[in-house]
């Protein structure tokens, strides 16, 4: 039986603009249970380029029991402390067709290089 781990979503937040009208941003937490980490992409390195020009340092299955939001400029904090990027805006899969208890997968990147 998988079991997963607890992970730390840190979502940007618009909380107001500066002197200058520049937007001001703070990070909401959201802790998500029994979700899957898997090192890289577990991909071949013949395979095409990565979105965006990144190497996937790190791939999550999030649970479908997680009410869904954009990830677009999120930030993951693994159980460990790692904190990682999210790779554009991943989207869950739809139907039913996927016999498991995930359904979105979100592909990492550590940006200290």
């Amino acid at each position: 039986m998988l079991t997963g781990q607890s992970i730390t979503i840190l979502t940007p937040v618009q909380s107001g603009t500066d002197p200058v009208g520049d937007p001001v941003w703070t990070q909401r937490e959201e802790t998500v249970d029994d979700v899957l980490v898997q090192d890289g992409a577990q991909a071949n390195e013949t395979d095409a380029p990565r979105a965006y020009g990144v190497s996937i340092d790190r791939t999550i299955h999030l649970p479908r029991t997680w009410p869904y939001h954009s990830l677009r400029g999120c930030r993951i904090r693994l159980a460990d402390g790692t904190l990682y990027t999210v790779v554009g805006d991943p989207l869950p899969y739809t139907g039913g067709i996927t016999p498991t208890r995930w359904n979105l997968t979100v592909q990492l990147y550590d940006e200290r290089g």
